[in-house]
């Protein structure tokens, strides 16, 4: 089981801006029912000026909706189509950054309980002011010390992007993701990867080339009402390491989300207590975003009610969660779900999969017996479930798996990836010590299982002298092209049979005509990870691990692993708790370029 996470008050910002009164709102309001009823109250805590980048609360007031409303909110241009960033909640608010220059429309909608229909919306306009006045960058300070602010001037060309490096004779420039460029407005950029109490500078690329002057900006220290844990490099980086992936990002299970470079220091960090978000990490994606699985623990392992796209920033940018989700399940008349746990990612058309688990009373071994099975639910870019897979519909609730499972523990999903060569999903089953294959087939497929890898499966290994080839309690499996599957080995299993067995990362080629399954790199990591663990290929051809499930009680850890294609172990650093998945990355803006995206 993963540890309780407490949850924390709210805490102010780092650089309180001056005081301001909220200013009140009444914006127009189109009622579905007799009369309208809803009022909207906008708390700003940015500075007076409404400039790009500080963040804004929200809170509607609703009445005669009973003693439960439900609110939604959603962003977008005025006229134009808006994008929920926070569906049907409890929660009469949200926190919204605008993180470009223009007037928004901000949208509620409002309804007495998540089966209702009594619906009102009110709407207000919002207007993100820049921060530049003339034709000049600016560079300004966000709440978390480690990230900056970067505004730039209206400029020339289709896009650019943001340099930055440590001040000195020969800067070594790390780029971020590129934006668009709007004509006649700024393009700001969150600017995220710099080592604390550190100046560096920075400056604007155009896609034509032309570079800007740089400007400075000095980070700041790492909070003190927050408790981190230590970063140790146990192997330093020996010949043949991928030097250019220099940062690692850790996803502790116990709230902290951290970036270090190679040499264990802090490059960046979520801050979970000023955001009053407990959780942890699942994916960082493309562009630089997290996604999280937080807010109210459910007592399933890993499991929460709530997922959470952020920024850099730390900011939330969509949010959704188990009761929204289940409103939506009921009018598809699919089964309910009981949380969220281990995955949430974005498919390469922009929907995010998400796993989550299921109750269902089955007849077993005579009995009638509670079993908790995993859906797998792929939501749409508004979070609106478009396509659902549910294991007892497809799977055989007689086979319980290995090492004390049981039919509360019957699966553990704890891994859904995409599959490029056919687009359908890979999807991990702890407890069964198998991955399998689900016939998604991009939204069209069935759900039907197409294969199941491991002890048991559809395929035959190929593994030469290899003393039990087969992985079991797995974590992290993943397709990186067509017929390549990368796997964390916790190896559970052999640890039953030989207390000496380690953890491995394994990458296994498969064969799908002839079902075989060629055994490839099977490395020994040198210590035993009971749980936890991630995989990932670096761009120089090695591999990743996280062996996340070290000690006990005390005495945690989790190590970042990073070995050759022959096994041989090239780097190591470790963290000072338990580590849900690790990753080797360039910066935190090009995640997964070479991971499920070929």
């Amino acid at each position: 089981m993963w540890p309780l996470v407490t949850p924390v008050r709210r805490q102010t910002a780092t650089q309180p801006a001056p005081a301001r009164s909220p200013r009140q709102v009444r914006p127009s309001c189109t009622a579905l029912e007799d009369r309208c009823l809803l009022s909207v109250t906008l708390s700003d805590t940015a500075p007076p000026v409404p400039y790009v980048g500080a963040p804004v609360m929200w809170t509607a007031t609703a009445s005669g909706h009973g003693q439960n409303p439900v609110y939604q909110y959603s962003v977008g241009q005025p006229g134009g189509p808006l994008h929920i960033v926070q569906d049907f909640s409890n929660a009469n608010s949200f926190i919204w950054n605008p993180m470009q220059q223009g007037t928004y429309e901000i949208q509620v909608v409002v309804k007495n309980g998540y089966l209702k229909r009594k619906i009102e919306t009110a709407a207000a306009l919002y207007t993100a002011q820049t921060h530049v006045t003339g034709n000049t960058a600016v560079v300004s300070p966000m709440a978390n010390p480690l990230v900056a602010l970067f505004s730039a001037p209206p400029s020339p060309g289709a896009s650019m992007y943001v340099q930055f490096a440590q001040q000195g004779p020969n800067p070594s420039w790390q780029n971020t993701a590129p934006e668009p460029i709007v004509p006649g407005t700024s393009t700001n950029f969150i600017v995220a990867g710099m080592l604390p109490n550190t100046t560096y500078l920075m400056r604007y690329a155009l896609d034509n080339g032309t570079v800007s002057a740089p400007l400075t900006f000095a980070t700041g220290s790492l909070p003190k009402d927050m408790i981190f844990p230590k970063f140790t490099v146990v192997q330093p980086p020996a010949p043949g390491t991928d030097l250019g992936q220099n940062m690692i990002l850790h996803m502790g299970i116990q709230n902290n989300t951290i970036a270090t470079n190679l040499n264990g220091q802090f490059l960046w960090y979520y801050d979970y207590k000023h955001n009053n978000f407990p959780s942890y990490a699942t994916n960082l994606e493309p562009g630089g975003t997290v996604m999280l699985l937080g807010g109210t623990r459910t007592g399933v392992p890993g499991g929460y009610d709530t997922l959470r796209q952020i920024d850099l920033a730390g900011d939330p940018l969509r949010q959704t969660n188990i009761q929204a989700v289940n409103a939506e399940l009921a009018a598809m008349h699919k089964p309910r779900i009981i949380d969220f746990d281990h995955e949430a990612k974005l498919l390469p058309n922009g929907d995010t999969v998400v796993l989550a688990a299921t109750k269902k009373v089955v007849e077993y071994h005579g009995r009638p017996t509670h079993f908790i099975g995993a859906e797998v639910l792929v939501l749409d870019p508004n979070l609106q479930v478009s396509w659902v897979w549910n294991s007892f519909r497809w799977l055989n609730t007689n086979r319980i798996g290995t090492d004390f499972s049981k039919p509360n523990d019957w699966l553990h999903a704890n891994a859904v990836s995409f599959s490029p060569g056919d687009n359908n999903l890979i999807v991990s089953l702890r407890s069964q010590d198998w991955v399998i294959k689900i016939d998604y087939a991009g939204g069209a497929g069935n759900g039907h299982v197409i294969w199941k890898l491991g002890q048991g499966g559809n395929f035959q290994p190929i593994a030469g002298n290899t003393y039990w080839p087969w992985f079991s309690h797995q974590h992290d499996a993943r397709m990186i092209n067509a017929n390549t599957l990368l796997v964390f080995d916790d190896g559970n299993t052999r640890q039953l049979h030989d207390s000496t067995a380690h953890s491995r990362g394994q990458e296994w080629i498969l064969n799908e005509q002839n079902m075989t399954a060629t055994l490839a790199v099977n490395a020994d990591l040198g210590n035993y990870s009971f749980f936890l663990g991630s995989s990932e290929m670096l761009p120089n051809g090695n591999l990743a691990f996280t062996s996340g499930g070290l000690g006990s009680g005390n005495n945690t850890a989790g190590q970042s692993i990073e070995v050759l294609p022959n096994g041989s172990i090239v780097y190591v650093q470790q963290m000072s708790e338990y580590e849900y998945r690790s990753f080797f990355e360039n910066s935190l803006y090009n995640a997964g370029l070479l991971n499920e995206d070929s």
